[in-house]
C-alpha cells in the first residue's frame, strides 16, 4: 500500500493508473488520434471501475456494512466480470487497434508485476523474487508486441497470448499453485496457434531446445518444499458448522506452523495487512484478549501479497507477537482458499476445528469475549 495523506492506496492499482497515463503519452507519440487513444485506453478503465464496482457489491452482500465492503476484492468473480467487460468492449474495437490493445495489456501487466513482490523456488534456490523473473520474461514479451502492433495479423496475437501464458504458468510453478487446468489451457493454446499460425522451422528448433533444456534442468533438481493447503475430506467449508481449509505457513523467524496441531484447542484465526486501518484498531484488543486467555490461541495471518513491503507488516506486529502467532500467507495461497474479500475477516474454531463464529471487520475484546 502506498500512504498519501490520509488514505491508503494499494501500489498495484496506483501503478495500473499511473500506466494508464503513461500509455497515453505513447499512444500520442505514436500518432494515434484522440479518439483511438480513448477507445484503448478507455478499454481498461471501464474494465478497472467493473472490477471495482463490482467488488463493493459482492463485499457489500457478504459483510453488509459499507464501510468494510471498500476494502472488498470481490474475489474470482470481480474479476471475471471486469474481464468480460473488457473483452467486450475489445471486440467492439477497430480491428487495426488490436495491436495496440495488447501492447497496453502487456505494458500494464508489466508494471502490476514489478509492483506486487512474488517470492518462489527456482533452479531449486528458495525464495527467489518471481516477479523480478517474470518481469524480465514479459518485458521480452512487450519488445516483440512493439515489432508487429501496427499490423496485428491474428498468428501475431496468437503467438502473444501464448507467450503470456506461459508466463502465466512458469509463475504459477514457481510459486506451487500450478494446477491441471493452467497446463490445459498453455497446451490448447499452443496447438491452436501452431495450427493456425504456422512457425518458422528455426522457431519450431529453438523452442524444442528450450524445453529439452529446461526438462534437463528441472529432472536434475530434487523435489522443494512449499506451503501447503489441505482441506479435510468431511464437513468441509467456510460456514459456522463446518471445518475450515488447513494451512502450513511460516512464521516471522521462520518456522513452520501448521494450523492442524492446535486440535484440541480453541483457535481464532484472523486475516490482517498493516495498511488496514480496522486490521491496526483490533490489534490491542486481540493482544490483550490473548494474553487474558491463555486457553485460546489467536493466529494472525498476515496477507503478504497485499502489502507494499512485507517489512511493513514485520514492523507492524512486533509488538504483538508476545501475545499470539503471526504468520505469513506470502503467496495469497490461504487467502484465496479462505475467501478473503474484505480485510479484516476472522474465524473461530472450537477444539475440534468447526467454525462457531465469523467476523467480515475489525473485532474487538467483548466481540471475544462473546463467542469465547
Amino acid at each position: 500500500m502506498v500512504a498519501i495523506g490520509p488514505l491508503n492506496i494499494r501500489l498495484d492499482l496506483l501503478i495500473f493508473l499511473l500506466s494508464l497515463v503513461v500509455l497515453y503519452g505513447i499512444f500520442r507519440f505514436l500518432g494515434l488520434t484522440s479518439k483511438q487513444r480513448e477507445a484503448v485506453i478507455g478499454t481498461w478503465f471501464y474494465g478497472f471501475l467493473a472490477w471495482k464496482g463490482s467488488a463493493i457489491v459482492i463485499g457489500l452482500l457478504t459483510t453488509r456494512d459499507i464501510s468494510i465492503a471498500l476494502y472488498a476484492t470481490g474475489g474470482i468473480w470481480a474479476q471475471l466480470i471486469a474481464s468480460g467487460i473488457v473483452l467486450w468492449l475489445v471486440y467492439r474495437l477497430d480491428r487495426d487497434l488490436l495491436g495496440y490493445w495488447v501492447l497496453s495489456g502487456v505494458l500494464i501487466w508489466l508494471g502490476m508485476t514489478l509492483a506486487v513482490p512474488i517470492y518462489g523456488t527456482i533452479l531449486n534456490l528458495s525464495d527467489q523474487p518471481i516477479h523480478l523473473w517474470s518481469a524480465v520474461l514479459i518485458l521480452l514479451l512487450l519488445v516483440t508486441t512493439w515489432r508487429w502492433m501496427h499490423e496485428p495479423t491474428r498468428g501475431n496475437i496468437l503467438w502473444t497470448v501464448l507467450g503470456a501464458s506461459s508466463i502465466w504458468l512458469f509463475e504459477s510453478y514457481a510459486v506451487g499453485q500450478i494446477q491441471w487446468w493452467m497446463i490445459v489451457i498453455t497446451l490448447v493454446l499452443f496447438g491452436l496457434t501452431v495450427f493456425l499460425a504456422r512457425p518458422s522451422r528455426k522457431a519450431v528448433q529453438f523452442s524444442i531446445g528450450v524445453l529439452v533444456v529446461l526438462a534437463v534442468v528441472n529432472a536434475t533438481l530434487p523435489e522443494r518444499a512449499s506451503q501447503t493447503v489441505t482441506t479435510e475430506t468431511a464437513s468441509t467449508g467456510l460456514n459456522i458448522g463446518q471445518i475450515p481449509p488447513s494451512f502450513e505457513l511460516k512464521r516471522t523467524d521462520g518456522s513452520a506452523f501448521d494450523l492442524e496441531s492446535l486440535r484440541g484447542k480453541l483457535v481464532v484465526v484472523n486475516f490482517w495487512a498493516s495498511w488496514c486501518p480496522p486490521c491496526r484498531a483490533e490489534m490491542p484488543d486481540m493482544a490483550a484478549f490473548a494474553k487474558e486467555r491463555e486457553d485460546v490461541i489467536i493466529v494472525a495471518v498476515n496477507t503478504t501479497t497485499s502489502e507494499r513491503d512485507p517489512s511493513n507488516a514485520v514492523s507492524f506486529v512486533e509488538p504483538y507477537e508476545d501475545a499470539f502467532t503471526v504468520v505469513y500467507d506470502r503467496d495469497g495461497q490461504v487467502g484465496d482458499a479462505y475467501r478473503i474479500q474484505a480485510m479484516p475477516t476472522t474465524y473461530v474454531l472450537d477444539e475440534s476445528g468447526v467454525i462457531i463464529a465469523k467476523q467480515f471487520g475489525a473485532i474487538d475484546h467483548d466481540w471475544l469475549d462473546a463467542q469465547l
